[in-house]
C-alpha cells in the first residue's frame, strides 16, 4: 500500500470528519530527490495526506457502492517544513455542497503548528465494475489504518 498516506486513524465521523496521522519515514525513496541532505516532505504529498483522510471520512458515509476521488485543491497553503520522522496530525472537517460534490476543510500539523491547510473538492463516483481487487485494496485500508473499528464503533455508538 505504497501510496496509502494515512497510517493510523485516531477518530471517524462517518461524513462528518476524521482526524488521523501520518509519519513519513527518512528510508522513504522520495526523500532520495526531495532534497539530498535536506529532506523535506513535498506539499504535494501533505496534501493528498489530507485529502485521504477527508475521502475516507466521506468513503465511511457512502458505502461501498460509491467512492470519493479528488477533484479540486483550493486554498492550499504550506506554512512551514516537514521533515521525515515528523508525526503529521491530519484534521479534515466535510460538508455537502450537492449531490455527489463533498467539500473538505483540511489542515495538517506537527506537534501543536499548522503546517498546511486546503479547501478540498470531491466527487463520489460509482464503484468500479469487476470490483474484487478494489473491494479488497479497501477492506485492507479499513483494517491496517484502523478505520474499520472506528466505523463500527461509530455505527453501534449512533444506533444506542
Amino acid at each position: 500500500m505504497r501510496f496509502v498516506l494515512v497510517d493510523q486513524f485516531l477518530s471517524v465521523e462517518p461524513g462528518r470528519g476524521a482526524t488521523a496521522l501520518k509519519t513519513f519515514r527518512p528510508d522513504d525513496p522520495v526523500f532520495a530527490d526531495h532534497f539530498p541532505g535536506f529532506p523535506i516532505v513535498p506539499g504535494v504529498l501533505l496534501t493528498e495526506s489530507m485529502g485521504q483522510a477527508a475521502g475516507w471520512a466521506l468513503a465511511t458515509k457512502v458505502g461501498p457502492d460509491r467512492f470519493p476521488l479528488l477533484m479540486m485543491v483550493e486554498r492550499a497553503k504550506f506554512r512551514r517544513l516537514v521533515r521525515p520522522g515528523d508525526e503529521i496530525r491530519l484534521e479534515a472537517d466535510l460538508e455537502e455542497t450537492r449531490e455527489d460534490v463533498w467539500t473538505a476543510r483540511t489542515r495538517a500539523s506537527v506537534g501543536d503548528e499548522r503546517v498546511a491547510d486546503a479547501r478540498l473538492v470531491f466527487h463520489l463516483v460509482s464503484r468500479p465494475s469487476g470490483s474484487a481487487e478494489f473491494d479488497a485494496w479497501r477492506a485492507g485500508i479499513l483494517r491496517e489504518t484502523g478505520l474499520g473499528r472506528l466505523v463500527e464503533t461509530a455505527l453501534s455508538s449512533s444506533a444506542e
